[in-house]
């Protein structure tokens, strides 16, 4: 036996009590093999040689086995040697001897409180079992003291403490320790008895009642405690009273609860206890203050040290808040709850101060910790960040606790004026006020979508309120287009199941009213209840059924019922949020009955649901475009940017987009639109959307003068919506209206005129005209402002291409139309078969009789008949002049095709031009188009 191992063991034999520092290397040693260049592993020449080559002296290591002495920093390393080497072997190493704790224990506390830390451990390594209570003011250092202690119990076997932080409200500690004691029923059904009514000996009883089951748990799960306590606390808001009802401080309090202990205890008080004894703590040393923040934050610059020392003064609870605070910055894992000073302070933070509106009433945050911001310490300082106007805010979000008191959340609702939405919803909702929120959600159920995830939180809500909500989910999907939604259609089960026949029948119409918003009103009339059914619902939900079968009766054609149904809506005294939409109800009936100003009227009055003021003043732009009115273009944009910024659905902001582009291509601004069409087409999801843009898009092409791009993108139009089942009423017209720019295409490609005012006939297309001819046929004789359209355009192209009179017998019957615009387009296309025909003073006569344009196309029309017939009466001066004069206020596109148009009928024009090798027309256009 090699001569080391034999004096291990000689000594180890002759020991009665081996050191902690043996044991642990007995047990490491049957784990190491072999032999290496130090000798036999686990010999103590090894272990000596080992530690050598980490620095240490061999000659210390003999001392610290055998009889435990040595240097705190020998010590540590022959520690750190044997837990590498357990680590090695595939061992966890066992926990760092106490004894280091107090070496490390020596160098932050002061010599009081290092007595009393070697006085504990030493008892209860002894096996004996020490109770201990310490009694100090806010500066004396319980909890340095509490917090090293506890480190050195947590390594050793079997006696990591239960750690008890009391003041304030202490059903917030007692409650949690109760359920880890699993005495958590009992306890919390004792408190649940308390009431600010009962005899304050019964209130006494029952919170020593409380104690004593805390007592009687601990000692079973044998495990020493360590308690802090603050001077004065309460229990479910009462104040502590003793078994004859007196009011106790917290200290008097704890008295009986800790003579029951049988366990080893720690209890550090903020004042003396009545009866057992005590040791009292004295304030740190400004050196103590440093060696404690040194310990904790060891890689402080030195000046930041200096400076949380001079901020805390010799208050070590000051100093050790902020020691956590400044240690919270880089772990945002640290216990700063565990203090139960800046407990309230963080939970107060976590309620007022949620991530959407993190900024607050400073007065809310006094009121909520009955104090003012000049009795604040430092530490609860240092956690707020000043906003400005009395508005503070957390400073390190990452601190707060996930969830706060609904206390706090009910003094915050209460706090806040109704106009803070926000607020009121997000502190109803935390708070559990759930009757508070439904009032506030049923007035505007677009706020709901300020709570995200109500829906699913509410499952388990009694039925009344579920249902409540249900008809909200309802109403705020629906604003949104969104009926196909999940919770839409969870919350429609939740109503059509209701046992209450009001909300069943409601749950009819707005499952009808989904069915009409995606086009199906065969459907949604067949789920519609009768009219007579609706007289037992109340007022909105009433005007809300009205709306639909408004919807049904528009899409049968009947438009003056469907406008009766809308006042008929109008007429009742309906929510608030509902009333947009019945304003833009309104003004899509009066549209389509030609009450353009009524429209407008009704249209402009929508203004408070972001989603309803896009469609209305998109609606608004659409008829204003129809009447050729310039302010269409910034109410369509406007409606357009509110759709967006509202969240509507992409494929309805591709519909509306693409009408923008219509508009923006009747305005001469090509680029524009072709971007808008662009954009429209990636947002379109809906193949029926899809075939809308692109046929748009098909007549931008002929407009542009690009008959193939036009080509391709209609043909894919016209082959959908002629096959389609999908919304035929729709699909019907939308295939005539793109046969129609197939027909434009053709005029483009066979007689090389583009969709672009101005149009002048002469032209031979016999392609187009087939088509033309064979579209007017087939639209139908609806007396609707949309196949009127239609037809008026459909006969403005094919008289192009007939001899005049034939032309001016196609458009005659449309000159006392009531829409301005359609009117002034028909006696244009009149006045201009009347011209090519030689009637030049009635072609005049009748563009005298115009009312003012404002429309660029109708205006480059009538600037080119209006030439054409003073040509003809021999007024070539007054033509060439009224021609510059026109071209000026028209878009560049349009310049270029008036002067084309009227190149092929003027050849005098030609002497008014240089010489050129171009052919008239196009000399002409670029003359108008490029004037510098």
């Amino acid at each position: 036996m090699e001569k080391g191992n034999a004096l291990f063991y000689s000594v180890y034999t002759m020991t009665e009590a081996p050191t902690i520092w043996l044991r642990y290397l007995e047990d490491l040693r049957p784990h190491l093999r072999g032999r290496d260049h130090r000798g036999k592993k686990g010999s103590l020449r090894w272990l000596e040689a080992l530690v050598a080559e980490r620095g240490g002296r061999a000659g210390t290591v003999r001392n610290i086995l055998y009889k435990d002495l040595g240097s705190p920093e020998e010590k540590e390393r022959l520690y750190g040697v044997l837990a590498d080497l357990y680590r090695e072997a595939g061992l966890t190493p066992p926990p760092p001897p106490p004894e280091l704790f107090l070496e490390t224990a020596r160098k932050a506390l002061g010599r009081d409180k290092r007595r009393i830390f070697r006085r504990f451990l030493k008892e209860l390594e002894a096996g004996e079992r020490p109770q201990m209570v310490v009694v100090g003011g806010p500066a004396t250092g319980k909890g340095v003291l509490l917090s090293a202690l506890g480190r050195a119990l947590s390594a050793l076997p079997g006696k990591e403490p239960v750690l008890l932080n009391l003041g304030g409200e202490l059903a917030q500690a007692l409650v949690p320790l109760s359920e880890a004691l699993g005495v958590g029923e009992e306890v919390r059904a004792l408190l649940a008895q308390l009431s600010p009514t009962q005899p304050y000996g019964l209130q006494g009883a029952l919170q020593q009642e409380v104690l004593l089951l805390l007592a009687q748990a601990l000692n079973r799960e044998g495990r020493p405690l360590l308690l802090r306590a603050e001077a004065e606390g309460t229990l479910e808001g009462l104040p502590l009273r003793g078994p004859d009802g007196s009011r106790k401080g917290l200290a008097a309090w704890l008295e009986p609860f800790l003579k029951r202990l049988s366990i080893p205890y720690l209890a550090a008080l903020s004042e003396p206890p009545p009866t057992l004894p005590y040791q009292p703590l004295s304030p740190p040393s400004r050196e103590e203050a440093r060696r404690f923040v040194r310990e904790r934050l060891p890689h402080l610059p030195p000046e930041r040290l200096e400076a949380l020392v001079n901020q805390a003064g010799r208050n070590f609870g000051e100093l050790s808040r902020l020691v956590l605070l400044e240690a919270a910055k880089h772990d945002p894992k640290t216990p700063l709850q565990d203090d139960p000073a800046l407990r309230p302070l963080l939970q107060a933070l976590a309620a007022f101060s949620p991530e959407a509106d993190p900024a607050f009433p400073l007065e809310l945050l006094e009121k909520a910790l009955g104090k003012p911001i000049e009795r604040f310490s430092q530490a609860e300082k240092a956690l707020l960040d000043w906003v400005g106007e009395g508005l503070v805010r957390p400073a390190l979000r990452s601190l707060l606790p996930e969830e706060a008191p609904r206390a706090l959340h009910r003094l915050a609702l209460d706090h806040f004026p109704r106009e803070n939405l926000f607020r009121k919803l997000y502190h109803a909702r935390k708070a559990g006020e759930r009757r508070v929120l439904l009032e506030l959600l049923e007035e505007d159920p677009a706020r709901l979508a300020l709570l995200p995830g109500l829906w699913e939180e509410a499952e388990g809500w009694p039925k009344e309120e579920r249902e409540a909500l249900a008809g909200v989910v309802v109403r705020y999907r629906a604003v949104l287009g969104q009926y196909a939604h999940p919770e839409a259609e969870e919350a429609l089960k939740v109503l059509s199941r209701s046992e209450n026949p009001a909300l069943r029948t409601w749950a009819r119409i707005k499952a009808a009213e989904a069915r009409a918003d995606a086009a199906l009103y065969r459907e949604a009339e067949e789920l519609l209840p009768p009219k007579r059914d609706l007289e037992h619902l109340d007022e909105t939900a009433r005007a809300e059924g009205l709306l639909v079968m408004a919807a049904v009766e528009r899409w049968k054609g009947d438009y003056e019922k469907a406008a009766r149904f809308v006042a008929e809506a109008e007429g009742l005294p309906v929510a608030p949020f509902l009333k947009d939409r019945v304003q833009l109800w309104r003004g899509l009936v009066a549209k389509d009955l030609g009450r353009y100003e009524e429209a407008l009227k009704a249209l402009s009055q929508v203004g408070h649901d972001p989603l309803l003021l896009g469609r209305a003043r998109y609606q608004m732009g659409d008829l204003l475009m129809r009447l050729g009115r310039l302010e269409a273009q910034a109410r369509m944009a406007e409606g357009l940017k509110a759709l967006e910024e509202a969240g509507a659905p992409k494929d309805e902001v591709a519909r509306v987009r693409a009408r923008y582009a219509t508009l923006l291509r009747r305005l001469g601004r090509y680029e524009e639109a072709a971007e808008a069409l662009k954009k429209a087409l990636a947002e379109a999801e809906d193949p029926f959307t899809r075939a809308r843009v692109e046929s748009e898009g098909g007549i931008l092409q002929a407009a542009w003068g690009r008959p193939f791009a036009a080509l391709e993108l209609l043909a894919r139009a016209e082959s959908y919506f002629r096959t389609t089942k999908e919304r035929p009423k729709e699909a019907r017209y939308r295939h005539l209206r793109t046969l129609f720019r197939l027909g434009a295409t053709y005029l483009l490609l066979e007689a090389g005129q583009p969709y672009r005012p101005p149009f002048l006939g002469g032209l031979t297309a016999p392609q187009a005209k087939r088509l033309l001819k064979d579209l007017l046929t087939a639209i139908p004789e609806e007396a609707t402002d949309r196949y009127t359209a239609l037809r008026l355009d459909t006969l403005s192209l094919l008289s192009l291409l007939l001899p005049p009179e034939e032309g001016k017998a196609l458009l005659k019957p449309f000159l006392s139309l009531e829409n301005p615009y359609l009117r002034a387009q028909a006696r244009l296309g009149y006045a201009e078969v009347l011209a090519r025909g030689g009637g030049f003073g009635e072609a005049l006569a009748q563009i005298v009789a115009l009312p003012p344009l404002e429309d660029p196309g109708l205006l480059a029309q009538a600037r080119a008949v209006e030439v054409l017939a003073l040509l003809g009466l021999g007024e070539e001066e007054a033509a060439w002049q009224k021609l510059l004069e026109g071209a000026k206020d028209l878009p560049p596109a349009f310049r270029f095709q008036l002067g084309r148009a009227l190149g092929r009928f003027c050849p005098k024009l030609e002497a008014r031009l240089s010489p050129s090798p171009l052919a008239l027309p196009e000399a002409l256009g670029l003359h108008l188009a490029n004037p510098d």
